[in-house]
């Protein structure tokens, strides 16, 4: 997996590094479609920090931005948008066309038709 992560203002210190590498490590390792990452960190105004992402899954380009006043919150809620989506893109997969999740219904039905023979 190929990381690139910049910052505009300043260099990047090793410990953001480092926490970057792991949350994305982390999520190849959950969901095992991350080919490369695109990490930008950018102070706004001097009060603000914003982190952006964009992350390519098989096929797909993910994009999230986040920002708070701390760059360690910036960077737990980055990656916990770009998780979502990966999730997403994992559960896709997994279903595929045509083999559509069950309506609640239906399993109720059938649990209710299973206990009634019994």
């Amino acid at each position: 997996m190929n990381i690139n992560i910049t910052n505009r203002n300043d260099k990047v210190s090793p410990a953001v590094r480092e926490k970057i590498e792991h949350w994305l490590e982390e999520s190849q390792k959950r969901y095992n479609v991350i080919s490369s990452a695109q990490v930008t960190i950018e102070k706004n105004n001097g009060k603000e920090e914003v982190v952006e992402a964009t992350v390519h899954a098989k096929g797909k380009d993910l994009f999230a931005k986040a920002s708070a006043e701390n760059l360690y919150s910036a960077l737990d809620a980055l990656a916990h948008k770009i998780d979502k989506q990966l999730a997403k893109i994992r559960d896709i997969q997994t279903n595929k066309k045509g083999t559509g999740k069950p309506a609640l219904e239906e399993v109720a039905e059938e649990a209710l038709e299973e206990e009634a023979i019994e």
